[in-house]
C-alpha cells in the first residue's frame, strides 16, 4: 500500500510540475508583452531595453554638467578604462562644461569594461550612470571606445581635437601662471610702496 501511495504522490508531483511550467509558457505565448527573450537584432516586440530591469548595468552615460572632473571613477575602475582630462585655468574653446571645470576628454573603454558599476558608486556628483543600452557589437575594437562627452564611439576626429584642445590647454595653463606671477608681483610692488610711505623721512633734530 505504501508503495502505491508513493508511485501516485511521484505522479501528482511531477504533474503539478508540469502544470505550473506550462501554464507560465501559456501566459508569456498569449501576453507578449511581457516577453523577457527575443531574437537579437528583433524590432517586432520594440526596443529590447523595454524589458531590462531600471538597475540594469548597461553601457554608461554621463551628465556632463554635474561633472567636477575629481577623477575619483578613474580611480575606482578596477581595469583602467576610464580616461578623462580637463581644465580649470579658463576657458576652453572645443570643451565641454562641468561644474567650475572645461572638460576635454572622458572616454571609457567597453572592450575592457567589466560592467561592475564601482565607478558611479563613488561619484560625489552622481554624474555618471549606467543605462539601458547594451549592444557593443561593432566592426572594429576601436569603436568599443566611447566618448562620454558626445556619446558617441571614440572617433579619429576625437583624437585630432583632444591634441589641440590639449596644447591648449597648456597655453591657458601658461597664460594662469603669468597671471598669478604679476598679481603677486602687483602686490609686492603695493607693500614695498605703502612700507616706504609710512618710513619716516629722517631725524633732523640735532642733540644738543
Amino acid at each position: 500500500m505504501s508503495t502505491m501511495n508513493a508511485y501516485f504522490g511521484k505522479i501528482r508531483e511531477v504533474s503539478r510540475s508540469i502544470i505550473i511550467g506550462m501554464g507560465l509558457t501559456w501566459r508569456y505565448l498569449v501576453n507578449p508583452k511581457e516577453i523577457v527573450t527575443v531574437q537579437y537584432g528583433s524590432k517586432k516586440y520594440g526596443p529590447q531595453k523595454n524589458y531590462l530591469p531600471p538597475r540594469h548595468r548597461g553601457i554608461h552615460y554621463l551628465e556632463t554638467e554635474k561633472c567636477i572632473q575629481c577623477e575619483i571613477c578613474a580611480k575606482a575602475c578596477p581595469v583602467d578604462c576610464i580616461e578623462m582630462e580637463g581644465t580649470r585655468d579658463g576657458d576652453l574653446e572645443g570643451g565641454w562644461q562641468g561644474d567650475k571645470v572645461q572638460i576635454s576628454r572622458f572616454v571609457i573603454d567597453l572592450n575592457k569594461c567589466i560592467f561592475c558599476n564601482l565607478c558611479c558608486e563613488p561619484c560625489p556628483k552622481s554624474c555618471i550612470h549606467m543605462g539601458q543600452e547594451f549592444d557593443l557589437a561593432a566592426y572594429t575594437r576601436s569603436h568599443g571606445v566611447k566618448n562620454l562627452l558626445t556619446d558617441k564611439p571614440w572617433s579619429q576626429a576625437d583624437a585630432e581635437a583632444e591634441a589641440w584642445r590639449r596644447d591648449e590647454m597648456k597655453r591657458l595653463a601658461e597664460e594662469k601662471k603669468k597671471k598669478k606671477a604679476a598679481e603677486k608681483a602687483a602686490r609686492d610692488a603695493a607693500k614695498k610702496a605703502a612700507a616706504e610711505k609710512k618710513k619716516p623721512d629722517g631725524d633732523d633734530t640735532k642733540k644738543s
